[in-house]
């Protein structure tokens, strides 16, 4: 296995979300496979998890019309569960906007296992799983956007995806597409020194 190789992914994964700052579209209209997101989903499945738990589930929407239909739960989801004071149009405009033009989406449930681990680890678990799955897209040059909503995770959000467990999650959703455009460049710049968040004991 080549390190040099895996350092690159790494170093070259981006988010690319669906649409950009003015609203255009981000990605393609070109079509993922049913094929493409059984081997992102698959290799999500090789997350480490305490416990064998696995707690990762995903809840896929890889047509046109499905996530459409996806916009209009969350809509739904979003006028009925949000209070007055809280209420942002733009915000909902922009996450209807990342259903409609996404190629696909993946909604990342956690199934918890009440009593064996604890529900952080459940949650680390999951986060690894969408690495990933992430690493893998870039590999193909597709892009990712993990979105998050607090009415995601509402019961009735969790029930539609199909996550009945009392203490299970919805930890966002991941829109997919093809960028239109170059594969972006890093916006913010090389990381942080790791010197300076590293403390070594010798």
């Amino acid at each position: 296995m080549d390190t040099h190789q895996i350092t690159e992914l790494i170093r070259h994964r981006r988010t690319v979300k669906p649409i950009d700052n003015a609203g255009s579209s981000n990605y393609s209209e070109r079509e993922i496979t049913r094929e493409t997101i059984e081997l992102l989903t698959a290799n999500a499945n090789w997350a480490p998890t305490h416990g064998l738990t696995e707690p990762w589930r995903f809840c896929v929407y890889p047509t046109k019309q499905s996530l459409v239909d996806l916009a209009v739960f969350l809509e739904q989801q979003y006028r009925a569960n949000t209070s007055e004071d809280s209420y942002n149009e733009q915000k909902l405009v922009k996450m209807l906007a990342y259903a409609k033009e996404a190629s696909a989406a993946i909604v990342l449930g956690m199934a918890r296992h009440p009593g064996k681990i604890v529900a952080e680890e459940e949650v680390m678990a999951v986060a690894c799983a969408v690495q990933n799955l992430h690493l893998t897209a870039t590999t193909m040059g597709l892009g990712v956007f993990w979105s998050t909503n607090p009415i995601y995770d509402i019961p009735s959000s969790r029930e539609y995806f199909g996550w009945l467990g009392e203490e299970d999650r919805c930890l966002g959703i991941l829109y997919l597409g093809f960028p239109v455009n170059e594969w972006p460049e890093r916006k913010r710049g090389a990381p942080g020194d790791v010197a300076d968040k590293t403390e070594w004991r010798e």
